[in-house]
């Protein structure tokens, strides 16, 4: 349909009608693709009947159970220690027969019960393998002095795990139940033997199920467990197993598992697989939120994205359910708490707190900003950087039920903000809800509830935007469909007055009338309540979203987003003395405008260092010597190269002073000195390796990668004491987590080669080196190192940083550059400068728990333009 746009006074976009409310059955369940995994041989009770029959000896104790619900009609159970059993034993299972009783199962005592046909003796019993227990109380943390754990049965549904049904604590020889997915009538309450609650555990959860023809484990089990393993599995076989569990064996299932085989398989299961083949997936659950996170390749197409965003939905909608039935089974959720019109009213109920969520993002109005002081830097109070992370900190505090991406960008000075988010496409909603005792297909209805959810959440975000920044008075809010990996598919573009909303939009939120169910099939009643100044939406055909153009962002922010080699503006005074720099320009290491490309040095030397040498090296100085008649520096000012942006920030930590300023030395020149380094260390001529690497650190000294150089040489003329020497200048400047790692990993190798062994290992343990380039290596040294040593491990990071601070080695990243760093990042983003501070942000993240700067990071460097835009007018195109 035709995009309508409006101002004040607008006229709602033509909507159709609502759909009907569904046939009242349910979607096809398809049988997922893998094959069932056999079925165990299961005992019955013909076997049961073969048992031998013993005699008590009247020695010991023997308890008969309570009857318990679902216990065989006619049956009677007991404990006994009154027959001949291992040492480590706390008696057996029995059923009491005429003429006395039948051995089913040895209870241990590391509260593990194996089904026996007969009385074990030691030899019998230290065959028992721990992980064959067919029941088996465990421990929550196995180092824990708290004897509290979950009660687990064997299962081919977790093997190697088991199923829980339960949750105990253990006092002495006590055991009280604090949970249970099962009934255990008269045990549920109170204290009672371990021996006992062990023995009704073992009859309810695998011998009752095995006499009925039952697999042990069905229908039970924690919702926790389930998303534990779609985080550890591969992600197509941990949907096929939760499918598989619920919708292949639904006549046994528990009702949340067959929810939740029908979300997945609704949300389009099937599509995973192929999928998860052609590009990586994998799901994390969020720490601070415990929703699932698909964590995918950016460039993925926009259709497998949509496919695992569907998942994604789907198993936060589980997670719906899991909340719900925590709060019901002291924190366990078992999946036996909720029937299935439970879980549809779980994922009912969380859908529409709207104005829970806008009280949240209230509260935050007067907290402390954890991220407006780093260390020794401080930004101004409702500046840019204040505000933006303000904004980051309530986001990121949202429990919301689909994938929420976002970046914001603000100008405090003119009080204008823009945000753009994640609209949900209509794949990410429910095909099906239950309605007057049994399930119906609301697949007709998606797009209408997609459109509503983002145009709730639009509002949601703008509160978000005046409570982050008090000097925001004005913001757009643009939504694009499914993610913001790519910025393809804008769908809705609101404008809103800060005045306006407060007034009259805030109280709606605040008083639930976004919380109206009806509104989910009605998104056209959506739009006026929150009373947009201006907006671009289109309904189409389905009540859905369609794309549009969006709203256009406002010139303030565009005016902030010039990029940094085209960038005349004038420092502030302050930053010019931190920066040594007058102009935002000066600021641009990226842009190679030189006239010879450090591109055509890397093609010359590639291949040629080797095979020719001397015509090489030739070369190389020829193009140092173009370069330093054509590229005259301006008067009074130093050469100056950086690999990256956070290098040039830190000027300030290797010069002479505030006054000192600087001209960006061409790549071709750094590339070249390398180049002559190589040649001149393969050459065995190490007295000319070192002047060029040092004369690579005099235009590079904030670069961690010239010292590098120098080390390698020294390392090969086998002087590592001076290889150790640069290596720790190198550490007083590096702040990049993949330079700091490699200057710990190559000093570790120079101080074991001059016998500090300790010291080394102290450098080893400083960084994880597994997902390095150089693992291999590194690992093969530690093991050598520490068999040198005697030692088993290395030693924990306390204890290396104490090591490395008692030898005087520098513990990088150094606070003294952290502190520059987060000044000159501050600095620049509150004084309109984004671009330059971008790379700053991802360096501070990794010295500040949480997420929030490294999402700042992505705000600063897009702001809310398409990325691929804007790395093309950072490189002139």
């Amino acid at each position: 349909m035709t995009q309508m746009n409006g101002t004040n006074g607008f006229t709602v976009p033509p909507i159709p009608p609502a759909p009907g409310s569904g046939a009242p059955t349910p979607p096809p369940m398809p049988t997922p693709q893998q094959a069932a995994p056999p079925q165990p041989q299961q005992p019955t009770s013909a076997r049961h009947a073969a048992h031998p029959i013993h005699q008590l000896d009247g020695r010991g104790r023997t308890d008969r159970l309570p009857t318990l619900p679902g216990q065989p009609q006619g049956r009677r159970y007991a404990v006994t220690t009154a027959l001949p059993q291992p040492e480590q034993g706390l008696g057996y299972v029995v059923e009491e027969v005429d003429g006395g009783v039948r051995v089913l199962a040895w209870i241990r005592d590391d509260m593990k019960v194996f089904t026996t046909d007969d009385v074990l003796d030691d030899d019998s019993a230290g065959a028992l393998r721990a992980d064959r227990a067919d029941v088996h109380f465990d421990k929550w943390d196995a180092d824990d002095d708290d004897y509290t754990g979950p009660m687990r049965v064997r299962s081919i549904f977790e093997p190697g795990h088991g199923v829980s049904f339960g949750e105990y604590r253990r006092q002495d020889d006590d055991v009280t139940i604090l949970a249970a997915a099962l009934d255990l009538g008269p045990l549920t309450s109170g204290a009672h033997p371990r021996a006992v609650v062990l023995a009704a555990g073992w009859l309810l959860a695998y011998h009752v199920p095995t006499l009925a023809g039952r697999r042990p484990g069905s229908g039970l089990g924690r919702i926790f467990d389930e998303f534990m393993r779609v985080t550890r599995e591969p992600v197509a076989d941990a949907v096929d197993a939760i499918v598989w569990k619920g919708a292949v064996n639904a006549a046994t299932a528990a009702p949340t598992d067959r929810f939740a085989a029908r979300e997945l398989i609704e949300a389009g299961a099937a599509a995973l697989r192929p999928v998860s083949a052609r590009e990586s997936v994998r799901f994390i659950i969020v720490e601070d939120t415990n929703l699932f996170w698909a964590v995918f390749n950016g460039d993925m197409p926009t259709a497998d994205r949509h496919a695992v965003l569907a998942i994604e939905s789907a198993l936060n909608r589980l997670g719906a359910v899991r909340r719900v039935a925590d709060a019901r089974d002291n924190e366990n959720g078992f999946v036996t708490t909720l029937d299935e019109a439970g879980c549809y009213d779980a994922v009912r109920r969380r859908d529409h707190v709207w104005s829970q969520h806008i009280e949240h993002v209230l509260d935050y109005t007067d907290v402390n900003n954890r991220f407006a002081r780093i260390n020794d830097a401080a930004a101004a109070p409702g500046g840019m950087w204040d505000t933006l992370t303000r904004f980051i900190t309530i986001g990121e505090s949202l429990i919301l039920p689909h994938r929420f991406e976002y970046r914001a960008d603000v100008n405090t000075d003119t009080g204008e903000m823009a945000i753009i988010f994640s609209a949900p496409d209509e794949t990410q909603f429910q095909s099906s809800d239950w309605r007057d005792g049994h399930v119906v297909d609301v697949r007709a209805m998606r797009a209408a509830h997609a459109a509503t959810y983002a145009l709730e959440l639009a509002g949601l975000l703008a509160q978000i935007a005046f409570t982050a920044g008090p000097s925001v008075n004005a913001v757009t809010v643009t939504g694009y469909r499914g993610s913001l990996y790519k910025t393809e598919d804008p769908v809705l573009s609101l404008s809103f007055d800060r005045a306006r909303f407060t007034t009259n939009v805030l109280p709606r939120y605040r008083d639930g009338v976004f919380d109206d169910a009806a509104l989910d099939d009605d998104p056209a009643r959506v739009l006026p309540m929150l009373e947009p100044t201006a907006f671009a939406l289109a309904f189409n055909a389905r009540r859905g979203l369609d794309v549009i153009t969006p709203l256009p962002v406002p010139q303030s922010l565009l005016a902030n987003r010039t990029p940094l080699w085209t960038d005349t503006r004038p420092l502030p005074p302050r930053l010019c003395s931190l920066l040594r720099a007058d102009r935002a320009q000066d600021l641009d290491i990226l842009h190679d405008d030189a006239s010879i490309k450090g591109s055509e040095v890397m093609d010359l030397r590639q291949g040629n260092e080797k095979d020719t040498p001397i015509g090489t090296s030739i070369e190389l100085e020829s193009v140092i010597m173009q370069i330093e008649m054509s590229e005259q520096a301006p008067a009074n000012q130093r050469p100056l190269y950086c690999e990256n942006p956070t290098q040039r920030l830190l000027v300030s930590l290797v010069d002479d002073g505030p006054d000192t300023r600087y001209w960006k030395a061409p790549d071709a020149l750094y590339n070249a000195r390398v180049g002559l380094t190589h040649i001149y260390r393969d050459d065995g001529d190490h007295q000319a390796a070192v002047a060029q690497a040092q004369a690579m650190e005099r235009i590079a000294p904030t670069c961690a990668a010239a010292y590098f150089e120098e080390a390698v040489v020294h390392a090969d003329s086998e002087d590592y004491e001076a290889a150790a020497r640069v290596l720790k200048s190198a550490l007083t400047i590096a702040v990049d987590r993949d330079d700091v790692d490699f200057v710990y990993y190559r000093l570790a190798y120079a101080l074991w080669n001059t016998g500090d062994r300790e010291s080394a290992a102290a450098c080893y343990a400083m960084r994880t080196l597994d997902s390095a380039s150089y693992a291999p290596s590194a690992r093969r040294e530690v093991a050598q190192l520490l068999a040198q040593l005697g030692w088993d491990k290395l030693p924990d990071h306390d204890q290396a940083v104490a090591r490395l601070r008692e030898v005087d080695i520098p513990v990088a990243p150094q606070v003294r550059a952290l502190d520059v760093l987060a000044e000159a990042a501050m600095g620049l983003v509150d004084a309109g400068f984004p671009c330059a501070a971008d790379a700053a942000a991802g360096i501070l993240a990794n010295s500040v728990e949480g997420d929030v700067l490294r999402l700042l990071r992505q705000c600063l460097r897009y702001g809310v333009l398409n990325a691929d835009d804007v790395l093309a007018a950072e490189r002139g195109e």
